[in-house]
């Protein structure tokens, strides 16, 4: 019996991969879901949620109070040396995720949060496998090929989410040689590749948002004339992947790039999505200068909550190399989808989901 502790709980990830490793239920001794004392009812409503869905017994999943930017992290004494004493696995998936966050904030929950988990789980005795999730956007601006051993640079990054996740994989990276680690870096995770299920329309999904309030307009420009790569995710994918890297030897003290081996550019992507919504493609081009100035002109960020930190990734040339994780995955099921056979199911999702 394995005994696991989350953090990032009741997060939409956290909870996919908890109902994923439920499917071994015989592999299971306890899970330990930290999560914030202010999200204590979205807690226990996904904790019900995963025990109406999943073969896991109350008694398995255990809620408890935390503040990764605490030293302590986990609040009750108590429970943190229980915890220590017990944990085989710790998956620090809590982060600030919104590309427009002010740095402190990303400071205190991305750099400080993961240097306190880190901490915690080098403390563990019983630990397996400390999964520490960042992202492939650690890479900034570079441009090029990135590959997965790869994380140190001097160029600039495209805003505070980006910087704060590099300088928190840094601190897991300096620990590779003392820990048994693996880093996840996903692309852009988008929804389920079967049924197009997400909890969030973020990321990918703000282009959906814009055509959505521009339909009497359509058909819609596209915006500069770079075709630049665009890596998106379902998330079943990374779950997947991520479930069987933290437990294979395989995926021990590597880096895994969870992104599309073969991604699309951003023209063709924006064409798929403008074909989908409005059957019909996208007709004439505007500037990528003419779109940024628009985007402030028209105060988009304030009226619908669409960062305008969103428009650098269609016009940053950078691939992501997956050799590492299409090697460590080698002879599994596990394959990352091919984007043009499952965004019909995300946006038919989003068109059925959305709310005015």
């Amino acid at each position: 019996m394995n005994h696991y502790a989350f953090t990032g709980f009741p997060g939409f990830l956290a909870g996919k991969i908890i109902t994923h490793l439920a499917s071994l239920p015989n592999q299971i001794g306890t899970i330990y879901a930290l999560h914030l004392p202010t999200e204590r009812s979205g807690a226990l409503a996904l904790k019900q949620e995963l025990l109406d869905t999943t073969s896991l017994r109350d008694d398995q999943l255990v809620l408890v109070e935390a503040d990764i930017t605490l030293p302590e992290v986990v609040i009750d004494p108590i429970m943190r040396s229980v915890i220590e004493r017990e944990v085989n696995y710790v998956f620090h998936l809590a982060a600030a995720y919104d590309l427009s966050i002010p740095y402190d904030i990303g400071y205190r929950i991305n750099l400080l949060g993961t240097k306190h988990i880190t901490s915690l789980a080098k403390r563990a005795p019983q630990l397996k496998r400390y999964v520490y999730f960042s992202t492939a956007y650690v890479s900034g601006r570079r441009q090029g090929t990135v590959y997965e051993n790869e994380l140190w640079h001097r160029v600039r990054f495209k805003n505070h989410y980006e910087a704060t996740k590099y300088e928190a994989e840094a601190i897991v990276s300096r620990e590779l040689g003392s820990m048994p680690v693996t880093i996840i870096r996903p692309g852009i995770v988008i929804g389920h590749s079967e049924t197009g299920e997400t909890k969030k329309f973020d990321g990918v999904y703000f282009v959906l948002k814009l055509m959505d309030q521009l339909r009497q307009a359509a058909p819609l420009p596209y915006i500069g004339r770079q075709n630049i790569e665009v890596n998106l995710v379902p998330y079943d994918y990374v779950v997947e992947a991520t479930a069987y890297l933290a437990h294979a030897p395989v995926g021990l003290k590597r880096t895994f790039h969870l992104t599309d081996p073969f991604p699309h550019g951003a023209r063709e992507v924006y064409r798929m999505i403008h074909e989908e919504m409005f059957g019909r493609p996208p007709r004439g081009t505007i500037p990528h200068a003419v779109a940024e100035t628009g985007f402030s002109a028209l105060h988009l960020s304030e009226r619908y909550g669409v960062p305008r930190e969103l428009l650098a990734y269609f016009k940053h040339q950078v691939h992501f190399d997956t050799t590492q994780t299409l090697r460590a995955l080698s002879g599994t099921d596990i394959v990352c989808p091919d984007l043009k056979d499952y965004l019909p199911k995300v946006v038919a999702y989003y068109e059925k989901h959305k709310k005015p």
